[in-house]
Parts: structure tokens; C-alpha cells; sequence
């Protein structure tokens, strides 16, 4: 009980810090971070295991959010998890596209990945080849289903991302960017923006003469 209680600790203290130091002391804008976790949370839910990190990367660069806090989020979908995400969403791509669930072959398939999951012997790439090989029989109100389910919790975590966000920043620092990427006086960067050439070389001129 106690290894548990340590365990379930250790695993909040590092979902913690994860939050704080990677997601709201990000130096990204919120929408960028936000967008990143959306996208994390799409592609957790689509069938592509082993494929989850790259495409979640991938997209995240297309759409120019932030490309690594979506990363630690695929991993909701691994091989304990596989059934229960993927299972529910076979049954609403069955109810979308009209075709009947076949429970007989998931209950075969799910009892042959359970006795892979527990085969010491059983390497990586062959529980990989053993996946694509069993998914390609459900493939097609599977992948609606997860497309679906995917897209709602991509817009549902953007926005409650976004407003979590912004809401800690402000609070926090009155601004939603950190501190130290924010300059200690911005008129001074206003200043020297608005300043014209004439204006410019006048100042060097005069800086130039008092130093002579």
C-alpha cells in the first residue's frame, strides 16, 4: 500500500512540474501551447501506434503550435490502454457508417493482444506487427470513430487549455507571456522604434560632442 500511495505521489509530482515548468512557464504565446496539447489529444486517439510521436510532431509544425507539450500526451494511448480508447470508438464508427460491430472478432483480437502483452518473449516490432495486422480488419469504422472522438477532445482541451492559461498568467504576472521575456520598461523599445534616422543620428551627433 505504501509503494502504491509512493508511486501514485511520485507520478502527481511529475504531472505537476510537467504542467507548471513546461506548459504555463512556457515561453510560448497560450494559443501555441494550447494549440500543442489540442493536437496531442488528436492524435492520442487516432489508430496509429508507433506513429503517435512523429504525427503528433508533425502536425503541431504544420500548424505552427508548440511541438513538445502534445508529445507526453500520446502516450494515454499505450498497450494497457489500446482497447479501452480504440474499443468505443469501433462502436460509434460502426453506429456512422451503418455496419454491424463485430464483438466476436474485437473479444479475439483483445484476448490474443492481452497473451502478446504478457509473452516475455514477444519483442516490440512483432507486438507492432501484430497490431496493424489485427486492425486492418475493423479499420474503417474505426478510423471514423476515432476521428470523430479525436476532434472533439482536440477542441474541447484547446479551449479549456487556452483559458486555463491565460487565466494563471494574468493572475500570476498581470500579462501572458513570463516575466523575463518581457522587457523591464517597453517604452524604451517603443522609443527607439518610433525613432526617425534624422532623429537617430541628431542624438549620436549630440552624444558624440559631449563625450569630446
Amino acid at each position: 500500500m505504501k509503494y502504491l500511495r509512493d508511486t501514485l505521489k511520485s507520478y502527481f509530482r511529475r504531472a505537476k512540474d510537467f504542467c507548471v515548468y513546461k506548459i504555463l512557464h512556457a515561453d510560448d504565446p497560450p494559443h501555441r501551447l494550447a494549440l500543442g496539447i489540442a493536437v496531442g489529444m488528436f492524435v492520442t486517439f487516432m489508430p496509429a501506434i508507433g506513429l503517435q510521436m512523429v504525427l503528433s510532431v508533425f502536425i503541431a509544425w504544420l500548424l505552427r503550435a508548440n511541438k513538445l507539450v502534445g508529445v507526453p500526451l500520446v502516450w494515454i494511448s499505450n498497450p494497457v490502454t489500446i482497447i479501452p480508447i480504440y474499443y468505443p470508438c469501433y462502436l460509434l464508427g460502426c453506429k456512422l457508417l451503418g455496419t454491424a460491430a463485430a464483438s466476436d472478432d474485437w473479444a479475439r483480437v483483445e484476448a490474443a493482444w492481452q497473451e502478446a502483452q504478457g509473452a516475455a518473449s514477444v519483442t516490440w516490432l512483432e507486438k507492432a506487427q501484430f497490431y496493424w495486422n489485427s486492425i486492418l480488419d475493423v479499420i474503417w469504422p474505426l478510423c471514423a470513430g476515432c476521428l470523430v472522438v479525436g476532434l472533439t477532445a482536440g477542441v474541447l482541451s484547446y479551449y479549456i487549455s487556452l483559458f486555463a492559461i491565460r487565466s494563471y498568467r494574468l493572475r500570476r504576472w498581470g500579462q501572458l507571456m513570463p516575466p523575463q521575456l518581457t522587457p523591464n520598461d517597453p517604452t524604451d523599445f517603443a522609443d527607439a522604434g518610433n525613432r526617425s534616422p534624422d532623429r537617430q543620428s541628431h542624438a549620436d551627433d549630440e552624444s558624440e560632442g559631449n563625450a569630446a
